[in-house]
């Protein structure tokens, strides 16, 4: 291959790496915010909200685990929560919500697809 072939090779992959970088960056940022919405719903006194806010708070921390296992969580959850409002936890909430719903819903089902196949059995 020329040098300029593998120039052009280069600036490409060059452009495309800080874009791939930025959506993990935006995805860390919001499965860290679903956190910092799981750990408020878990202290609150009402058995349902805390339930809730315990598998949110899990489920989204393994979601960032399993991106990086390295991340910084508490680093990134403090400046997170200092800039969040009450109306963005009232946002985040309803979006992390309905994301665990539709996990969920999809466990839920995968559950009894199990069953179905080892009651055939």
């Amino acid at each position: 291959m020329s040098r300029k072939h593998w120039l052009s090779l280069l600036v490409t992959a060059l452009t495309i790496v800080p874009l791939q970088v930025r959506a993990q960056d935006a995805d860390t940022v919001a499965d860290v915010r679903c956190v910092a919405v799981g750990i408020r719903s878990a202290a609150l006194p009402d058995s349902r909200e805390k339930s809730t806010g315990l598998l949110m708070a899990l489920y989204f921390i393994g979601r960032l685990d399993g991106r990086n296992p390295k991340v910084d969580l508490e680093a990134l959850l403090a400046a997170q929560v200092a800039k969040m409002t009450a109306a963005d936890f009232a946002a985040e909430a309803t979006r992390c919500s309905s994301s665990l719903a539709t996990k969920g819903a999809q466990i839920t089902k995968l559950g009894q697809d199990l069953l179905k196949q080892l009651g055939a059995k």
